[in-house]
Parts: C-alpha cells; sequence; structure tokens
C-alpha cells in the first residue's frame, strides 16, 4: 500500500425514507482518503456501502475537497466495496469524470464490483469512464507517469 501522508474518512446515513424502501441493504456510504508520497499529485478515495441517492452528495463533497490537492495529476476511486448504486450514484461518478476532465485531472474507478461493471455496459457508459481492473493496476498507470509535469491532463 502507498504512503498516507493524510488519511480522513467520512460517513453519511440515508434518510428514513430509503431505509424503510430498502430494508436490510445497508444505509451508509463511507469513505477514506488517502493523499502523500505517490510521486505525483494522487489521492484514492476507497469508497465502501451503497452510492445512491441518500448518500451520493457525500462523495461529491469530499471529491470537491480533493481538487486543489490532485491538481494535474490522479484521482482514484477505488469502488470494489461499493454494495449498491443507483441513477444518483452514476450521476455522481459522470459528473466526477467531466469534474476531473476540466480540471486536467485524470480520474481512474478501480475494482467495480461486478454489478457496477454491468450496470455501466447496459447503460453506454463503460467506453467513456477509465476503468481499471484493480487497485493496483490503477496506482500502477498513476506512477508510471509520475513524471508528468505541465498543464495537460495525464494519460488515461
Amino acid at each position: 500500500m502507498p504512503h498516507q501522508a493524510g488519511q480522513t474518512s467520512d460517513d453519511h446515513s440515508a434518510p428514513a425514507a430509503d431505509r424503510a424502501r430498502w430494508p436490510g441493504r445497508e444505509a451508509k456510504l463511507t469513505f477514506t482518503v488517502e493523499t502523500g508520497a505517490f510521486g505525483t499529485p494522487m489521492a484514492v478515495v476507497h469508497v465502501h456501502g451503497p452510492l445512491d441517492y441518500g448518500t451520493s452528495v457525500r462523495l461529491e463533497t469530499g471529491i470537491e475537497r480533493l481538487w486543489e490537492r490532485v491538481s494535474g495529476g490522479y484521482l482514484v476511486l477505488d469502488l470494489r466495496q461499493v454494495t449498491f448504486c443507483d441513477s444518483t450514484g452514476l450521476s455522481r461518478l459522470i459528473t466526477a469524470f467531466t469534474d476531473a476532465q476540466r480540471r486536467q485531472v485524470a480520474l481512474l474507478l478501480a475494482a467495480l464490483p461486478p454489478f457496477l461493471c454491468r450496470t455501466l455496459e447496459l447503460t453506454g457508459l463503460t467506453p467513456f469512464l477509465p476503468i481499471r481492473d484493480s487497485l493496483a493496476q490503477a496506482l500502477a498507470e498513476a506512477k508510471a507517469h509520475s513524471g508528468h509535469t505541465g498543464g495537460q491532463q495525464p494519460p488515461v
């Protein structure tokens, strides 16, 4: 695991109406953020739980706090522990991607669970989003481009 110079966490419980609609489904999104000595401006966001209407705004808020820190570098979303994703969650992933492009940050989606891969395939989003099979693959890609400088977006 890379050096963890800074680590934060955040969580958000879904509203009571959502908990009633999906009883038994975990109604909490948590994430941790790693930043530090990766060799290039980079942050890794480890997302845990459902990414839905009741939780996705927290992820968006967390990502907003990272843009300046990762300018000209990488933002990796480790999605392997996402348990559910609705249209709002998909919208947040698309927003993160377009914001990253605008800010010249390479966004990589890593380790998607099978259900999320299938959802992205069915919605036609797979060709547009930079998906990597594992967190290790995403980190290796970012490290391979650690010498990248300048105002252009790192290769995706």
